[in-house]
């Protein structure tokens, strides 16, 4: 049954790319239309179900991962943070260690976990329990236990014992993350629960293996997330690779950039946020400029 129901969903995303899509670059106005359209075929055809897929291209194909189709059938198809697998597909290399600040379901931190193999390590984070079985339920399909540390608690600027705000996401929408001090993630819009937080800094200094690169995504918060490293990222120097969602953040990061020492590119969709800041150390430019990481 659930082959019969991949087929479908696979014909029909496909007829959707390559007739609907292409309609709606000639005549924008008919959006609304097609969208309800597209609703109304989801919800009569395609209900919300629970399956373990291979993922089909980029950084983790063919690995298994637990999802939930068709809202989150873009994992399946390897297209989540293009920018983001590109990098880390160039730079990364066997014995690294990597940090995953924000790692959602896991669709970066496994395959990162196959590119550093059995002498390297991935720690993954996540405030929203949800997010926390699936990570671990996909690092035992893939036989990951010994590369991908799963860690539930919220990255901030500080560390309590009394865990922090966090609004939830929607079921298969979007992702949750850190509410408190006036700090909302971008699109979450769920309950608020509290979960364990902690800082970069503290996880280093309680035994943590400290990372060669930092990927960051967690929905607004990155500035917070970067407070609570500065320890980390004064001594240890990691290469950076962050979602960043607003203009105010962006100003404080650039800024930041510079007090710190270090080299950036960012990459900027046409819709400008959320955006793409890639940074390493100004010591190691002749090391890692950005036209040639892959030859690293």
């Amino acid at each position: 049954m659930n082959s019969v129901y991949l087929f479908a969903y696979r014909t029909y995303f496909t007829l959707k790319k390559s007739v609907v899509d292409r309609s709606l670059r000639r005549w924008p106005a008919a959006q609304r239309g097609f969208d309800a359209a597209k609703g109304f075929i989801k919800r009569r055809f395609f209900p919300s179900r629970q399956l373990w897929l291979q993922v089909q291209s980029g950084l983790a194909q063919g690995m298994w991962i637990h999802l939930r189709i068709p809202e989150e059938a873009g994992f399946w198809r390897g297209e989540h943070e293009p920018e983001v697998q590109a990098t880390l597909s160039a730079i990364v290399r066997p014995g690294d260690v990597v940090y995953d600040v924000g790692a959602h379901l896991g669709s970066i931190a496994l395959g990162v976990a196959r590119l550093v193999g059995a002498n390297g390590g991935v720690v993954a984070f996540d405030g929203e329990p949800a997010n926390i079985l699936r990570l671990r339920e996909n690092s035992v399909r893939n036989h990951l236990e010994r590369s991908l540390q799963v860690v539930h608690a919220a990255v901030w600027s500080h560390t309590t014992a009394q865990g922090i705000s966090f609004r939830r996401a929607r079921a298969g929408t979007s992702q949750g993350g850190v509410e408190a001090g006036g700090q909302r993630p971008v699109l979450a819009d769920g309950e608020i629960i509290q979960v364990p937080v902690i800082t970069l800094d503290d996880f280093v200094a309680a035994g943590g293996p400290p990372p060669h690169f930092i990927k960051i995504d967690v929905e607004g918060g990155e500035c917070e997330v970067l407070r609570g490293a500065t320890s980390l990222l004064r001594t240890k120097r990691p290469f950076l690779i962050v979602e960043v969602h607003n203009q105010q953040a962006d100003e404080q990061i650039r800024s930041w950039l510079e007090d710190f020492r270090y080299s950036a590119e960012w990459k900027i969709p046409k819709e400008n946020f959320p955006r793409c800041l890639i940074a390493w150390p100004i010591e190691r430019d002749t090391r890692f400029p950005p036209a040639a990481q892959a030859g690293r």
